[in-house]
């Protein structure tokens, strides 16, 4: 296959699968530094669906054995992605989000490669391709509450309690952040200030990713000191969007993460962002000395410190308190019930409370697959 068929057919494959990508020179220049020309044309006939050797072999003429020597480099890249069921192994196809925003990213290199790299897929990502990924109703990742951010009369469900979920699993392991490597390997951008090694993941991903290079085992200790500081430095706790086998949690800020960033968006599009927890803000406004660090550290402009307009002077010659001069505004279509306003109210003027309805999370990863597929349109005889 020529140059152009391959990289052509690469595109058409990965475009029936859960995002897209659109085409222009930035993505031609961007799959030429991943791909080979032989990778893009064995990959345009890969499955995204899981398949064993076995199925692969027959699917694609191969045998078997030879089949693993030529998926091997290409796992390790993270064009395949390789895992261990209860009794056999399947391999699959990944996604650009995957292959351009996660790897090379996850391994935190700092080379040649990742410097001409890196500016180019922000560029690529911000005005094309972030359009179309958050641009659907289920999202890839939600919104968990910071721990003890939540009052809630109610039992707090497992899938919206970070603690919970990090006590039920056993094994974990963290990776470099790829939005904020990228992000600092971008000479147009303000270096981003947070720490990049807290990119977390548990069981089968998790043991994948060490597998090849991609992360460090850690103990459940440090993955809970990791969110602590996180916490703290008024990263968002982001979760994989599913009610079970959750497998991941990024901690977030405004600048780098591909979620919450400032992306190009069709005019009249509504920004989007996470998917939003269960929970939104209540305010005491008795409480609040309107300090505004709770509007500093949201990460999506739900909170606004505004000046008070025509406050009449105080009497018997007393001083004007800061909470008489200025006003708390709250967007809840904005909010994204994260908590990291909460986190850090020193008077406890604000809180996470229940919205009234549970959040709409799928179950599986594979009911959110479907449904992302069923939100683009996408023709589910090209998926397999």
């Amino acid at each position: 296959m020529d140059k152009k068929n391959a990289y052509q057919g690469l595109i058409e494959h990965t475009n029936n699968w859960l995002f897209e990508m659109p085409e222009n020179d930035l993505l031609m220049e961007l799959l030429k530094m991943r791909f080979t020309v032989e990778e893009a044309a064995f990959l345009s006939r890969f499955p995204h669906f899981p398949h064993t050797l076995e199925e692969l072999s027959q699917r694609l003429e191969i045998p078997a054995d030879e089949l693993e020597k030529i998926m091997k480099p290409m796992i390790f890249k993270g064009f395949i992605y390789k895992v261990h069921g209860k009794s056999t192994v399947r391999y699959s196809f990944t996604d650009p989000v995957f292959f351009f925003g996660r790897l090379p990213g996850w391994r935190g290199e700092d080379d040649e490669f990742n410097r001409k790299f890196a500016p180019l897929f922000n560029k690529y990502y911000d005005k094309h391709m972030g359009a179309d990924f958050l641009g659907h109703p289920t999202k890839g990742l939600r919104a968990i509450p910071v721990a003890k951010t939540v009052d809630d009369s109610r039992e707090i469900v497992p899938y919206e309690d970070i603690l919970a979920y990090v006590e039920k699993e056993n094994y974990y392991t963290v990776s470099t952040c790829p939005c904020r490597h990228d992000h600092n390997l971008d000479p147009a951008n303000t270096p981003c200030p947070h720490e990049k090694e807290v990119c977390l993941h548990f069981g089968k991903l998790g043991k994948y990713i060490v597998d090849h290079g991609m992360g460090r085992e850690i103990t459940k200790k440090e993955t809970l000191e990791i969110l602590a500081r996180c916490a703290d430095a008024g990263l968002v706790h982001a979760i994989s969007n599913t009610k079970f086998g959750m497998d991941t949690i990024c901690n977030c800020c405004s600048c780098c993460c591909i979620f919450v960033r400032p992306i190009d968006l069709p005019e009249g599009a509504q920004r989007e962002h996470h998917q939003p927890s269960s929970y939104m803000l209540s305010y005491d406004a008795e409480k609040c000395i309107v300090c505004g660090k709770c509007a500093k550290r949201c990460p999506v402009d739900a909170i606004e410190i505004r000046n008070r307009k025509n406050v009449p002077p105080p009497p018997d010659g007393k001083r004007l308190r800061l909470q008489d001069k200025k006003e708390w505004v709250y967007n809840p279509d904005f909010c994204i019930g994260c908590g990291v306003c909460v986190h850090k109210c020193a008077t406890d003027a604000i809180k996470l409370v229940y919205r009234g309805q549970d959040a709409d999370i799928p179950d599986s990863f594979s009911e959110a697959g479907k449904r992302m597929l069923a939100e683009r349109k996408r023709d589910f005889s090209k998926v397999f």
